[in-house]
């Protein structure tokens, strides 16, 4: 690569986009290339008018975020904001704002910055071929196009760069609608996190009037937190003193004046709690009562459905510790009668999380999915520490070097379905790795083994394997297939 122009020209680097919002990744992006020896100055081109008629915020309120974004970072003084494409006819396209660009600019020898899924998408742009073979483009890697960068790499308009965090701002987006997981939001500059939350704000219906949350643990109390935070009129009540309820002690008379009353007490209490509940005078077709429990369906609150009451259950799939803001993009499971679904589905959306009809009766399937993929995670995690334990490996490093792995598999289950998420010798069909574990297994810790046979076979039944590779693997696990 030249680092230095051959006819005396200002090399640009103009790096476009929606910019909706502008994310670190972009932050990131514009530093790398203030570092490159092949580019001068930086400018950010805010897309006006997208082409495939994508709906963006205002330019302006585009343009207001990257100029306090970059500003809180100290780069403003050497990254231009252009708005060139504003004064384009018809919808942005790469190719006429560089022609307009190096028109107006015969001072600068124009580089275009794209990331690599771009390149997956080539085919869609207006002249491609024409804008690449006249001019450089810096590509950068974005995960999952890697094979799209490599098939072009070594063509002489392309300079690749490094590859991108796996963000974008679809998911800011979503994650500031309620809509994505809450982690999402590290990635939103602190300069620019108020004008976003303006700009996107979450779409969340009113609430049903005043709530009672009953029982003020971890659940309850984040629950009312979160109905708090999206302005609900919530009133909470604890059996004991001991939180810090609005109430406590006998059911409060006031129960009457609320149409929702959501039961946040123990699991194993929830079933007396309705019969009691059934019998205040308030109890009856006026009320919406749900339960927050994981394993139990709106069956367990019949005793209130007798008289009348629609019966429900809203359960957040997230680990809750009494902060509403634990359950912005969590996924809620809800199920019951027609009414009490409605009414836990605009709850669920007033939390900024996100719901989930289940069958009704299918609680148990449903909270034994979460343990398979969670729970059991961790049991796995610990069949692997033993096993490094055996060979001498002690366990804080054990688990420091197989944590990272989790994440990695984690990582590529939220991209992929499972059977293309897997990696390692299931996945290569390599029985000789497969038997050498099951020897390593029985020799070093013998009460794993049954574990690994059995994951074996629920493996090869998500790979769909056929009679052959089944009989392969029944001979290395060395047990009946």
């Amino acid at each position: 690569m030249s680092t230095q122009p051959s006819d005396g020209r200002t090399r640009v680097a103009c790096y476009g986009g929606a910019f909706d919002p502008p994310h670190q990744a972009h932050l990131f992006t514009v530093t790398y290339l203030l570092g490159r020896a092949d580019v001068d100055r930086v400018w950010v081109v805010p897309t006006a008018d997208h082409v495939f008629g994508k709906r963006m915020a205002s330019l302006d309120d585009r343009v207001a975020m990257l100029t306090d974004a970059l500003t809180a970072c100290g780069l403003a003084d050497r990254v231009e904001i252009c708005t060139i494409e504003a004064e384009l006819d018809g919808p942005s396209r790469t190719y006429d704002t560089l022609t307009v660009l190096s028109e107006r600019h015969s001072a600068c020898a124009f580089r275009w910055v794209i990331g690599a899924d771009n390149l997956s998408e080539s085919h869609r742009w207006h002249r491609f071929e024409d804008l690449v073979a006249r001019w450089h483009v810096i590509v950068l890697g974005r995960p999952g196009h890697e094979a799209a960068l490599a098939a072009r790499a070594d063509e002489a308009w392309c300079h690749p760069g490094p590859t991108l965090p796996d963000v974008s701002s679809t998911a800011i987006r979503a994650a500031l609608r309620g809509e994505g997981p809450r982690d999402t939001l590290r990635w939103l500059p602190d300069a620019i996190v108020e004008r976003a939350r303006t700009l996107y704000p979450p779409s969340a219906a009113p609430l049903p009037g005043r709530v009672w949350v009953l029982g003020a643990g971890r659940a309850g109390t984040a629950l009312a937190d979160g109905l708090r935070r999206a302005g609900g009129d919530v009133m909470t009540w604890n059996r004991s003193a001991a939180h810090d309820a609005d109430a406590h002690g006998p059911l409060p008379a006031e129960l009457a004046s609320a149409p929702v009353w959501l039961i946040a007490v123990s699991d194993d209490a929830i079933a007396a709690f309705a019969e009691r509940l059934a019998e205040h005078p308030a109890a009856g077709p006026d009320r919406v009562v749900l339960h927050c429990a994981g394993r139990l369906g709106a069956e367990v609150l019949a005793p209130l459905a007798a008289v009348g009451a629609s019966v429900g259950s809203l359960h957040p799939l997230q680990s809750l510790d009494g902060d509403g803001e634990a359950l912005w993009g969590a996924f809620c499971a809800v199920e019951g009668d027609p009414r009490a679904q409605a009414i836990a589905e605009r709850m669920a959306r007033a939390l900024n999380a996100r719901p989930v009809r289940l069958p009704t009766g299918e609680k148990a399937a449903y909270h034994a999915a979460a343990v398979l993929a969670a729970n059991f995670m961790t049991t796995l995690g610990a069949g692997g520490v033993a096993l490094l334990d055996a060979i001498g490996v002690d366990d804080s490093t054990a688990r420091e070097m197989l944590v990272p792995l989790l994440r990695g598999t984690v990582d590529r289950l939220a991209a992929a379905p499972a059977a293309e998420a897997l990696t390692g010798p299931f996945a290569r069909g390599d029985f000789e790795t497969i038997a050498a574990h099951v020897d390593a297994i029985g020799r070093l810790t013998p009460a794993w083994l049954g574990v690994y046979r059995a994951m074996a076979s629920a493996t090869a039944a998500m790979l769909g394997w056929g009679e052959a590779e089944r009989a392969k693997l029944a001979t290395a696990l060395g047990a009946p297939g």
